[in-house]
């Protein structure tokens, strides 16, 4: 049960920042999120929205724990679900809920433990959250602030810091996927704990320095094999 209570509370996370419509007029048969909720032991519901005008209400159901013991794949689950469309949707029929939500299991609609995350977006969100609020007041603040953040390129991005007692700008390069391309899970949990412990000690300096110039920093580490260090090769024998 422990198990099946993580995998819900890091969808919760995962798929909250999706409650936010983008910029601008919405389509007639977009689909937005509504809401997620727990449905049993083993069982949560992504609730969705197809179409701005009377919409239907569409709750997408997962096992959080296969017959093997296998754990939902999070990541992969919400981008899979990111890519469903009106028409995806607008036919589904079955029981409803108290909600009047029409429940369907989600391998009826495709999903299944094939399935891998494909999007970063949601995992740098994590980061720059961490970064810009922390657990409640930023703790760190007093050895370093989030000063900016760049995508920089496929897969990579650049955060900017700065220095609260020299006032330096720093950049650190990070990857936002692995070296195979596959999507880095979990990358805002613990680097933005460990930073301002790298700032107070200066060891920063011990990372690889990028030599081109940057227009909002002093100076740039790129901190990929730090926090993705490439695997040791595998002895021969």
């Amino acid at each position: 049960m422990d198990r099946e209570n993580h995998l819900h509370e890091q969808l919760l996370r995962i798929v909250a920042p999706l409650v936010m419509g983008p910029c601008g007029a919405q389509p007639a048969q977009v689909v937005r999120l509504a809401g997620i909720v727990r449905a049993g032991t083993n069982q949560t519901r992504i609730v969705l929205l197809a179409g701005a005008q009377a919409p239907a209400r569409i709750a997408v159901e997962f096992r959080l724990t296969g017959d093997d013991g296998t754990e939902l794949d999070v990541d992969a689950a919400v981008d899979w679900i990111r890519t469903l469309t009106h028409a995806d949707l607008a036919a589904t029929a079955g029981e409803r809920d108290s909600h009047d939500n029409i429940i369907v299991a989600a391998d009826t609609l495709g999903f299944s433990a094939n399935h891998r995350a494909t999007e970063y977006d949601i995992n740098y969100f994590s980061m720059l959250r961490q970064l810009l609020y922390g657990g409640g007041a930023l703790w760190f603040e007093d050895i370093f602030t989030l000063h900016g953040y760049l995508l920089t390129g496929p897969g990579r991005h650049r955060l900017y810091i700065n220095n609260s007692k020299t006032g330096t700008i720093t950049g650190i390069d990070l990857p936002l996927t692995q070296a195979d391309g596959t999507i880095w899970s979990g990358q805002g949990g613990s680097f933005p704990v460990v930073l301002p412990s790298l700032v107070r000690d200066d060891e920063l300096q011990h990372q690889t320095k990028i030599t081109a110039v940057d227009d909002y920093c002093s100076v740039v580490y790129d901190m990929s094999d730090w926090v993705l260090p490439t695997p040791a090769p595998e002895p021969e024998y």
